[in-house]
């Protein structure tokens, strides 16, 4: 009986062995880790209509991951390359203006920061695709975009310049087994924020563990966002209803001063924490809150970079205090692409724009780790997204849409938002009062917008 099992596996082995060899070749992928980052390298993949052909793609750091992901799977269904070019993401604005102010044109589709937007469009870098727009809307399905984020990132002046990429916002995560611990619930305001991160810090004091995570590092889109999770909880905002500055009504310096007095309780030095501060700061246990973006939870479940697997939660941001005050989600980042007028290959460029403004694309790139945020609203109910990231965490992005607050992106904000980080920042460090510091803000953007 033994020698006749055996006669049949020897069969079957036969028999998948012939069927492998004769098997059409499929493209193959290789990966490798550098600095704990995946790289992707994707071979020759079968010939198509764009096959031998390559463009170039400005994206930036974080996105690594998922922008050398989307670029295999272009190649192996088109046959055309796309080589993924990497920069710090403080830095993908000044890169992209340069190349075409430069004349280099090394780039043909820039992933884009969404509030640099008019900033971009008025240096003449990205290639006006409202035609391609309207004449595509039904094939990519354009309805189904984030209504939150569809028009705020791609449009100015009614012409539209990309397609949504990332759709970025914060939520406020915790670390449910510290919250247990100290018989804490999730924070409704940022009174209580404040309470729960003191009780943490006093709690754990020699353990090297903190209530709460700051990204208060000198760069506008850290900073400012972490302003603006408390600058529109409080109920304040850039500009007033007539579309003049507001940076330093009551609420916007309540808001200030609520961030400052969160300070002394959080991962230490705040004003040096950024995005892989505070990332590294919560996957180990150290931290008990978190404003983060919404893959954060997918990030904090994968046993190759998490301490704490399946221990936190995710709420809205609390709220401030006063009439005014309300839940907001902030789209803090948040990133497009759009086609260089220099690109090399606009055929190719706009085809890698199709292919990243397709509905199964986005489902796929938010079910990797490492990968980005929602743009689509059906994402957030495939079952394979549902599956990636848990029930809880899509609901709860999917609902923080409904109060999301944008960043400004006309032309002038470029300058703005420097006054802005460096008067928020000198708040921080205790160089300038909260009120001091957006009093002298307000008048350097009244001066800027000539009013």
């Amino acid at each position: 009986m033994r020698k006749q099992s055996m006669l049949i596996l020897s069969v079957l082995a036969l028999l998948i062995l012939l069927i492998v060899a004769c098997a059409p070749a499929t493209p193959q992928t290789i990966e490798k880790v550098v600095e704990k980052q995946v790289v992707v390298t994707a071979t020759p993949a079968p010939a198509g209509k764009f096959a031998g052909r390559s463009i170039n793609f400005l994206a930036i750091q974080p996105h690594s991951v998922a922008s050398k992901a989307v670029a295999q799977w272009f190649e192996e269904e088109t046959g055309a390359r796309v080589n993924v070019l990497i920069v710090p993401y403080a830095n993908v604005t000044e890169k992209a203006v340069l190349d075409v102010t430069s004349g280099a044109g090394e780039y043909d589709v820039i992933e884009y920061w969404y509030p640099m937007l008019g900033s971009l469009v008025e240096n003449g870098v990205l290639t006006d695709i409202t035609d391609w727009w309207d004449q595509n809307a039904a094939e990519i399905q354009a309805d189904d975009f984030l209504p939150s984020i569809l028009e705020i990132y791609t449009v100015i002046d009614g012409k539209r310049w990309g397609v949504p990429y990332d759709g970025d916002l914060h939520l406020l995560f915790y670390n449910t087994t510290l919250f247990e611990k100290y018989n804490l619930q999730p924070p409704e305001t940022w009174d209580e924020y404040l309470e729960a991160c003191k009780t943490i810090t006093e709690g754990e004091k020699g353990n090297d563990i903190y209530g709460c995570g700051i990204m208060g590092a000198k760069i506008p889109i850290i900073l400012i966002g972490t302003y603006l999770n408390r600058l529109g909880g409080f109920g304040g905002s850039f500009f007033d209803e007539n579309g003049k500055p507001s940076i330093n009504s009551p609420e916007a310096v309540a808001a200030l001063e609520a961030l400052v007095a969160q300070l002394p309780y959080a991962l230490p030095d705040p004003t040096a924490v950024a995005f892989d501060e505070l990332l590294g700061g919560w996957l180990t246990g150290r931290v008990g809150m978190s404003e983060f973006w919404t893959d954060l939870g997918q990030m904090t479940d994968n046993p190759e970079q998490s301490k704490i697997l399946g221990e936190w939660g995710a709420v809205p941001l609390p709220k401030g205090s006063g009439p005014k005050a309300k839940h907001v989600a902030p789209l803090n980042a948040g990133f497009g692409l759009g086609v260089s007028t220099l690109a090399q290959d606009k055929e190719l460029a706009m085809e890698f724009l199709r292919f990243n403004a397709r509905p199964d694309i986005n489902v796929r790139v938010n079910t990797i780790v490492g990968g980005l945020d929602p743009t689509r609203l059906s994402t957030f109910d495939a079952p394979e997204y549902r599956a990636h990231v848990t029930d809880k965490l899509a609901d709860a992005a999917k609902a923080a849409h409904q109060n999301a607050v944008a960043w400004p992106t006309d032309a002038r904000w470029a300058d703005m938002q420097e006054v802005l980080n460096e008067n928020l920042s000198l708040a921080l460090t205790g160089a300038k009062t909260p009120q001091q510091a957006l009093d002298d803000t307000q008048a350097a953007w009244e001066k800027i917008l000539g009013q």
